[in-house]
């Protein structure tokens, strides 16, 4: 007989799915993109505008490529895995939210808020994932991670629904043009990633182990994991060659996902027909 499905870890694990996703569709794919494209460097060239989106991104998976084996092994010491997770959320709604109020032309400092806000992202995605094997009973794995992966598309469609609406009609919602529906769509996703991420935050239940652990003690001992755990891997050639092999093809989907607005918009298809597609590619 399998376990339950549903209990009040599984839940707020899954909700942080739904919590953070609102950044992937909202700021990563659509809103955040157009803002750079046609409000921060209206002044340069299509090409230019692409390249420094091109080194943001770039730049921010670079980061966390390097960062990411390390902090796989220290997400796993005493209680890190759910402190990381508040860093790295952090991380990602601060700068989040800042950018609604970068100012016309600054560019630069927009790219950088949002480089850092990715690595936020991603960063909390790792001990997230890690959390899978401590919320879930062993038999019900899978289902629990297809319930938090449909959670996620839920919340994050269902707000970059309400920003494509305030996009499109931003007097209904008291704003004063497009350009503020895109600003005040940032707030909006920095609100909800931290509203819905407090319930998983807040599950004593996570916390196995109650001992504290010194910095140094789990940086030294993290890195003493990490490399047997390269040492283990190098024996069991197919799931090297499964890692590379979905490390470069994801790597591959994600880059299209974050480009692809920017690229629409340089061989000039209108806005609202890019949003009305990767909305449909959500629901659909």
């Amino acid at each position: 007989m399998k376990s339950p499905l549903f209990s009040r870890p599984v839940f707020a694990w899954a909700l942080y799915d739904w919590a953070n996703s609102a950044y992937a569709t909202t700021v990563m794919v659509v809103f955040f993109p157009l803002f750079f494209k046609q409000h921060l460097t209206a002044d340069q060239s299509a090409a230019t505008s692409t390249f420094w989106l091109g080194v943001a991104n770039g730049t921010a998976s670079f980061v966390l490529a390097v960062l990411a084996p390390f902090l796989g092994a220290l997400a796993d010491k005493g209680n890190a895995h759910l402190r990381l997770l508040g860093l790295f959320t952090a991380i990602g709604v601060i700068p989040t939210a800042l950018l609604a109020y970068v100012g016309d032309g600054d560019w630069q400092t927009a790219a950088v808020l949002f480089g850092i806000s990715s690595i936020g992202f991603w960063g909390g995605l790792i001990f997230y994932d890690s959390m899978l094997v401590r919320v879930a009973p062993r038999d019900r794995i899978d289902s629990v991670s297809g319930f938090g992966y449909a959670l996620g598309y839920l919340g994050g469609g269902l707000l970059l629904i309400v920003n494509v609406a305030m996009y499109g009609k931003p007097e209904w919602f008291g704003l004063a043009s497009k350009e503020s529906a895109i600003r005040m769509s940032f707030i909006t996703v920095a609100v909800w990633w931290v509203l819905f991420s407090i319930p998983l935050l807040r599950q004593s239940a996570l916390k196995t182990d109650t001992t504290p652990i010194a910095t140094r003690a789990a940086v030294l001992s993290s890195f003493v994991e990490l490399k047997r755990t390269f040492h283990e891997v190098r024996k069991l050639r197919p799931v090297v060659l499964f890692l590379i092999a979905y490390w470069m093809y994801i790597d591959g989907v994600n880059t299209m996902m974050k480009m692809a607005v920017d690229y629409g918009l340089a061989l000039g298809f209108p806005a609202d027909s890019l949003i009305a597609g990767i909305l449909l590619i959500q629901l659909i």
